[in-house]
């Protein structure tokens, strides 16, 4: 009677057990999202916005913790974190992995975008599937873009006018295209300094310039060292939110899916926000002693034409994909 009872007791909780979802006793998944960069730039505002979202949303599943500042990794070595997995999530710099991933110059080629609304439909349609295809096969995960200005000159020297104002110029960039472009313009580009330390590169009159956005420059007061600033509109760089490929297939779907729509909303925040911090900038840039000018659009089509046999040899280089995402965002057909 004794162990027919146990068996009865044992069978209810067997029964039970079984009805109770799995989620019920599922613990909390924290996701470490690594950063870097200014608080209180508009693009972090709008991820931070985004990090209380997802982790009011989906409390009790995902929470997100932020190490902002570059606590864990900087914009340099970021892709190469978040794919071997050191981060779950991070902020990864489009420009800094061209490398790795070359396809993404495909909707970063200098001189050829004259607006981020032009960039913004580069990360759209067949173009951002090649791109998202491109992520996956390095284990990352695209969760959604933030958009920056455009990018500019800071120069020690005096502002640009013309095409020929770029002979001889000493500029500093991370963009190899940008440098060939440079080159064929008669300037003596510089790759080999970092972004952190070029302000006292150009304090100490190593180089000329640089090429930075409005915002960034601001922030990192280049416009304190090269006065001379010229709205020329180079290209505009893009900050992924990247999610390490492995960790984010073991995610609950519909916290995949909140992360993507709240994403996208973000994504858009910025890009309208680009716009306005722009010109806020510049007039702040211009109080503080800056001289601010805007390089003439007749002279930036003359080097768009020089840049162009840039963008060919970049997409005969890299194949057919490469050719297909010239042809999707640029309208060029190359051979």
């Amino acid at each position: 009677m004794k162990s027919r009872v146990i068996l009865l007791a044992c069978w209810i909780l067997a029964v039970t057990t079984a009805w109770i979802p799995v989620e019920a006793g599922a613990k909390e998944q924290v996701l470490k999202l690594a950063s870097w960069g200014p608080t209180s730039h508009y693009v972090a505002v709008a991820r931070q916005a985004w990090i209380e979202t997802i982790n009011e949303k989906a409390a009790g599943k995902v929470v997100i913790k932020d190490y902002p500042g570059g606590q864990l990794y900087g914009p340099g070595d970021m892709h190469r974190a978040v794919a071997r997995g050191s981060a779950d999530l991070g902020v990864v710099l489009q420009p800094a992995m061209l490398g790795m991933i070359p396809m993404l110059q495909g909707a970063y080629l200098p001189f050829a975008f004259d607006s981020v609304d032009e960039i913004a439909g580069a990360y759209k349609g067949e173009s951002l599937e090649i791109i998202e295809e491109e992520l996956k096969k390095r284990n990352l995960k695209l969760v959604y873009v933030s958009f920056l200005d455009g990018i500019q000159v800071f120069s020690n020297k005096k502002n640009l006018e013309t095409v020929e104002d770029f002979k001889g110029l000493r500029i500093l960039s991370a963009s190899p295209m940008f440098s060939r472009i440079m080159n064929r313009l008669g300037a003596a580009p510089d790759t080999s300094i970092p972004q952190d330390e070029q302000y006292m590169a150009l304090r100490r009159g190593v180089a000329d310039a640089n090429a930075n956005s409005t915002v960034g420059g601001y922030f990192q007061r280049s416009h304190e060292v090269a006065p001379y600033f010229t709205k020329v509109d180079i290209g505009y760089g893009l900050i992924l939110v990247c999610a390490n490929l492995e960790t984010w297939n073991k995610l609950p779907e519909d916290v995949r899916q909140l992360m993507l729509e709240e994403g996208h909303k973000a994504g858009m925040q910025t890009l309208q926000a680009s716009k306005g911090w722009e010109q806020k900038f510049m007039g702040e840039m211009k109080n503080e002693g800056a001289t601010v000018t805007v390089f003439p659009e007749e002279e930036r089509d003359k080097i768009k034409k020089i840049a162009r046999p840039v963008w060919i040899e970049w997409a005969q280089e890299h194949g057919d994909t490469a050719k297909r995402l010239l042809k999707l965002n640029l309208d060029m057909d190359v051979e």
